[in-house]
């Protein structure tokens, strides 16, 4: 089964081995309730504040760009959940200060990925067609305007 051969070759190894686990629907659910979609996918024209995008060719560019993101979102202490669309099982949850390694590794893993603060302040969406998303509330109340729905 494909979920024995990611929990067997990826999950059992550092660094993603020994992370917390969750039900990913919880974050799923969350993102089907403050964003617009089409279909499946989360229909980012339709956010506007807060919200920031690029598309990259190249995959390394495209990785080392969201593990920037990441860390610059998240705080040493605080807390990263992943939630991937396809053939992860579960969602795993990691500090801040182990972002370069854990967003590295799940970025091999062939799926969309959600990285959320757990309090739901900022998510970084990335697609293996190369795009990168991210919505950050925490700039829109430095800049005193609303949050996104």
């Amino acid at each position: 089964m494909i979920d024995d051969y990611w929990e067997r070759t990826v999950f059992a190894a550092p660094p993603l081995a020994g992370l917390d686990r969750f039900d990913d629907s919880t974050a799923f659910d969350w993102i089907g309730l403050h964003f617009s979609t089409t279909g499946s996918k989360v229909d980012w024209s339709t956010v506007r504040e807060g919200h920031s995008h690029w598309n990259f060719s190249d995959a390394s560019e495209l990785a080392a760009s969201v593990v920037r993101e990441v860390r610059r979102l998240a705080t040493d202490e605080s807390i990263v959940e992943h939630a991937g669309d396809g053939v992860s099982a579960y969602g795993v949850r990691f500090r801040g200060v182990d972002v370069p390694a854990v967003v590295a590794a799940l970025l091999e893993i062939p799926e969309h990925h959600y990285f959320l603060a757990t309090d739901r302040s900022w998510v970084v969406a990335v697609s293996f067609e190369g795009d990168l998303d991210i919505v950050d509330q925490h700039r829109l109340t430095q800049e005193g305007r609303s949050q996104p729905r």
